[in-house]
């Protein structure tokens, strides 16, 4: 089964129109620099928020920003009363502390969930519990493997996922080599590296569940983690890349957006 993320996106954002009534809900979102990726997903999230009704803003910074002077913009957008929800665009410059920055925004704005006290899913969790509530996948006793420790994906669906299935396995890019090893053993991968075609259907065995969270380009083309074409002949369930998991993830974080600003 190939997910048709659109499509699915289109549901969650439908539901969102019904719950963001007046006054008009607004998102920040700060940009360091002209990472691809990084503009490629922000376009991705100015579009949802204009489907949804939802204002979009971009602060877009120099990558040679002095660390400071970032914090301070993002203190900024936390008193600033017509931005409801701030987005800090990963990567940010390597002389930039990612957590110093992240730490700065107010868990009330926190739409990512990378604050030090979130008070929402992130964004990749939710889209992955919505994936299996949805197609009914049956995870507590299944042999899952994360590809890529990083903030955004590996770290925040490890740490829910561990508490529910101690047979969750985390590893990354550098054991490449043992890649094979892992994944012929498991019956859902989860993965967020970055690397296009990084895991090739002889790879995994029939049946597996495949949710793709890369993002890469080769030849001009956008494409995920796995290997596409081999994977989805044998994957039960596969996302594509594009419009797979990525469209459901922006969904969910206009989601967390909504449920921020819901009056009690």
């Amino acid at each position: 089964m190939i997910i048709d993320g659109r499509g699915l996106a289109g549901e969650i954002i439908g539901n969102l129109k019904k719950k963001n009534k007046p006054p008009r809900l607004s998102i920040g979102a700060v940009l360091v620099g002209g990472n691809a990726a990084s503009l490629s997903f922000l376009k991705q999230k100015s579009k949802t928020a204009e489907k949804s009704g939802i204002g979009f803003k971009v602060f877009e910074f120099d990558s040679r920003i002095a660390a400071a002077r970032l914090k301070r913009e993002i203190l900024k957008l936390n008193q600033d009363k017509n931005i409801n929800g701030i987005i800090v665009q990963l990567p940010l410059p390597k002389h930039v502390n990612p957590d110093e920055i992240l730490a700065a925004i107010d868990p009330k704005k926190d739409v990512d969930a990378l604050s030090k006290r979130p008070l929402v899913l992130a964004p990749t969790l939710g889209a992955v519990k919505f994936i299996f509530k949805k197609y009914r996948i049956g995870y507590k006793d299944k042999e899952i493997l994360i590809i890529g420790r990083g903030r955004l994906v590996g770290q925040p669906i490890y740490k829910w996922l561990v508490k529910e299935n101690k047979r969750v396995k985390v590893i990354d890019e550098r054991q490449k080599n043992r890649f094979p090893k892992f994944t012929r053993n498991a019956d859902i991968i989860i993965s967020g590296v970055g690397k296009g075609g990084l895991i090739k259907g002889e790879m995994i065995k029939r049946g597996t569940i495949l949710i793709d969270f890369g993002f890469d380009r080769k030849d001009g083309k956008i494409t995920g983690d796995f290997d596409f074409k081999s994977c989805a002949k044998k994957a039960k369930l596969i996302t594509p890349v594009p419009g797979g998991i990525g469209p459901i993830m922006v969904a969910m974080l206009f989601k967390n957006l909504v449920k921020l600003n819901k009056k009690s």
